[in-house]
C-alpha cells in the first residue's frame, strides 16, 4: 500500500506509514477491539517515540 502523504510503500495490512507515521486508512483493524475502529489519531501513537529513538 502506497502512503498518500510521502509515497512510501507499506504492507497491505498496515494501518500507519512506516516512514512518516501518517494514517494509511480511515478505519484500522483495532487489535484491542478486534474490529474496524477509528482511533482518532492522524499518526501512529508510538511514532514519536520511535522517531526519538532513531
Amino acid at each position: 500500500m502506497k502512503c498518500n502523504h510521502c509515497g512510501a510503500g507499506n504492507r497491505e495490512q498496515g494501518n500507519f506509514c512506516t516512514k512518516c507515521g501518517k494514517k494509511l486508512r480511515e478505519t484500522c483493524e483495532c487489535w484491542v477491539k478486534k474490529e474496524p475502529y477509528n482511533c482518532g489519531n492522524d499518526t501512529c501513537p508510538g511514532y514519536r517515540l520511535h522517531a526519538q529513538l532513531k
